[in-house]
């Protein structure tokens, strides 16, 4: 019997240590995709200067986005090819996350900022279908269930239009039960060899040091028919009738307000897509979008880079992923035509002395 209830006491004592460290985010299982970036980040310490930086402190550029940008923006080319056009040192840090949509955006921008980032400026991918407001269901809550956010965060993401009702592990069943709410994720970092099947939690989206997941150089006509034959389908909903009204298009007001707030230069960038993807879009919904994100370039003062059909359709992957060949393509043409302008005219301001 004493042996039982030692067992026992030490079972309950565990799950509510669990519990307490997942709360307090000394264990990073709420959302492991951005605490296990943020530790890349920190890397850098130009990201986060303190109140007097040195006069020589690199530029730091910061990207923002879904997967897209993850798998579209090599940074460490980024920072090179910056470094040569502008003239300074540059610092270039993919922050693109798999499944992360506007108001995952907007939520990471705000803990960032409470984690002492400070970029100077701030690249923020426009993903058209995540701002699809046709239908009742946001593209996005496929992918940011309410577990990963902070309780605090919750309203925050209501107010943007997103259903975030409370879940059950920021209640009591978060401390007493949360081996059980959070056992995949604990395998998934822990013992991932006791998963059944090799799905990780970032499988095929591990990025590099600098937060660039390179995939395949290039792929085979046959093999990118399936591909997007594969990937299609879970955009395909949201195409009849597409309007960007939902709530992806206030989350990213809200980001664009963080930015102003903080005094950091922002610009919106649109990432390729192949035409079978561009094809699938009703032309008064992309007549819409456009409309809405030159409103939003001259409300905020802030550029908009659109390279949509910046990439040939071979070396899209799948319509919307870039294959290692294509994000080459992309990151060398962003920094030369878009980047290295943009960067030197905010340093040129900056520098130049007041009248």
């Amino acid at each position: 019997m004493i042996a039982v209830m030692v067992g026992l006491a030490l079972f309950f004592s565990i799950q509510i240590c669990t519990g307490v460290a997942i709360r307090a985010e000394w264990s990073p299982l709420r959302d492991p995709l951005y605490f296990d970036r943020l530790a890349l980040l920190k890397k850098y310490p130009a990201f986060r200067p303190g109140p007097n930086p040195p006069p020589d402190k690199p530029v730091t550029v910061l990207f923002l986005g879904t997967s897209r940008t993850l798998h579209g923006v090599d940074a460490k080319a980024a920072a090179m090819y910056l470094t040569g056009l502008v003239g300074r040192p540059v610092e270039v840090f993919n922050f693109g996350q798999a499944g992360a949509g506007p108001v995952t955006t907007a939520v990471y921008l705000r803990r960032l900022i409470q984690d002492g980032v400070k970029p100077d400026v701030v690249l923020i991918e426009v993903h058209p279908v995540y701002l699809a407001g046709q239908r009742p269901d946001a593209p996005e809550t496929r992918w940011l269930l309410p577990f990963r956010l902070r309780p605090d965060e919750l309203p925050i993401a209501r107010k943007m239009g997103f259903p975030a009702p409370r879940p059950v592990t920021h209640g009591q069943r978060g401390l007493y039960a949360p081996i059980y709410d959070y056992r995949f994720l604990i395998l998934d970092r822990y013992v991932p060899y006791l998963l059944m099947t090799d799905h990780r939690l970032n499988g095929g989206h591990e990025p590099d040091a600098y937060g660039f997941a390179r995939l395949n150089e290039e792929v085979t006509p046959d093999v990118r028919a399936a591909l997007v034959a594969r990937v299609s389908p879970y955009h395909a909903d949201y195409f009849p009738g597409y309007r960007p009204t939902g709530p992806g298009t206030i989350a990213t007001r809200a980001t664009l307000d963080q930015c102003r707030t903080a005094g950091w230069p922002a610009a919106l960038v649109l990432m390729p897509e192949s035409s079978e993807i561009l094809g699938c879009y009703p032309s008064e919904g992309l007549r819409e979008l456009d409309g809405l994100l030159a409103n939003w370039s001259a409300e905020y003062r802030v550029p908009l880079f659109d390279t949509r059909r910046w990439v040939p359709d071979p070396l899209i992957e799948d319509g919307h992923h870039l294959a290692g060949l294509g994000a080459d393509l992309l990151t060398e043409r962003l920094s030369r035509e878009g980047l290295a302008p943009w960067i030197t005219r905010i340093l040129s301001t900056q520098t130049r002395p007041a009248p």
